[in-house]
């Protein structure tokens, strides 16, 4: 089982935030939360996260802005991203995945699902940090 991290929830929508926050915070994990890209980006700056959940459908930034940006800065580029969307579009899909996130949840989610696609992900960090630490 993974461990619990501090996850960055970013999502234009407050319903969504408050209910993924929620979630993530009843799976035991610290959660802090961005109403936009820009709010991102600056938290980043700020704090080290385990994780981004991060909304692909914003205005002004829109997600796709902010991995791009994030994979780009080799401070923070290994930070898992996990992009949700409600547009169950492909190309988004691959488009995410090329610009670096680690995963893609659709909006509904479900909790179980949610549950073992942040795990997988923490588990993974940690696994290539422990590699890099061994040399």
């Amino acid at each position: 089982m993974a461990e619990n991290g501090t996850l960055l929830v970013v999502d234009d929508d407050g319903v969504s935030r408050a209910v993924l926050s929620n979630l993530l915070e009843r799976q035991g994990h610290a959660v802090v939360v961005a109403k936009d890209g820009a709010e991102a980006l600056k938290l980043v700056g700020e704090r080290a996260f385990d994780l981004i959940v991060l909304d692909l459908l914003m205005p002004g930034m829109d997600g796709f802005e902010v991995v791009q940006k994030l994979k780009a800065d080799p401070a923070v580029k290994d930070i898992p991203v996990v992009m949700i969307s409600s547009a169950e579009d492909m190309s988004g899909i691959v488009k995410s995945v090329k610009l670096g996130a680690e995963d893609y949840i659709f909006k509904p989610f479900d909790e179980v699902l949610l549950k073992a696609r942040i795990d997988g992900c923490l588990e993974r960090k940690r696994l290539r940090e422990r590699e890099r630490a061994r040399g």
